[in-house]
């Protein structure tokens, strides 16, 4: 590389490093390239990243205990850290925590909203003596007609009306089609699990809540 080229890279790297320590500095230690964090989905272990510069070590914190930070301290320069939601949102609307990262005792906030999607069963559990019966589910929701879905693995003593294959997920709204459990003559307790959930942009199920058929033995 020609001696001018190689004179001008320098000057370039070092004004740059100069003007990060500016920007941080010029703000309280700290630039924030966003305000906002991504918006998580209410449901458990939702990630987002958050991307700064600090003039020195810092800390981050946050508000809310439903919220994790990882890391929570590092060294000046450019950094990310990652929140994570620890719990699922049952508010019924979306809720609102800050990130505090604070560096030579001053600080930034930032803030990360959690949707409030929600999809309830109206019980948890249908205990269904060894005769068998039928089974009606309805639950309460705030997800639009056609988002919402209930997940349940295809079993031999339950019968739902047009089901095919091992597993079915299919789309419902305000209550389950009636569901058929057949007589159980083992000494066996069985068990089938429902859940009600959405798609994320990743086409990746996530579950709202679940609810369980029981059916005692003879």
């Amino acid at each position: 590389m020609p001696t001018t080229q190689r004179h001008l890279l320098i000057v370039v790297a070092f004004l740059a490093a100069i003007l990060t320590g500016c920007i941080a500095d010029e703000v309280g230690g700290i630039y924030m390239t966003t305000e906002r964090a991504d918006t998580l989905h209410a449901v458990t272990d939702q990630k987002a990243d958050i991307i700064f510069y600090a003039g020195g070590e810092w800390t981050a914190k946050a508000s809310d205990s439903w919220l994790e930070v990882l890391p929570e301290t590092g060294n000046g320069g450019r950094n990310v850290i990652t929140v994570r939601s620890k719990e699922q949102n049952y508010t019924k609307q979306p809720r609102k925590t800050q990130v505090t990262i604070t560096s030579d005792g001053k600080s930034k906030m930032i803030q990360v909203v959690q949707r409030g999607d929600f999809a309830l069963f109206e019980s948890h559990e249908y205990v269904v003596d060894p005769a068998g019966g039928e089974v009606s589910m309805a639950f309460s929701t705030n997800v639009a007609k056609g988002e919402l879905y209930v997940s349940y693995l295809k079993l031999d003593w339950l019968s739902i009306a047009d089901t095919e294959g091992k597993t079915r997920t299919e789309e419902w709204s305000g209550k389950i089609k009636p569901i058929t459990v057949m007589p159980n003559e083992t000494s066996e307790t069985r068990a089938a699990k429902f859940i009600l959930g959405i798609y994320d942009e990743r086409k990746i199920f996530m579950a709202l809540d679940s609810t369980w058929i029981r059916q005692e033995g003879l």
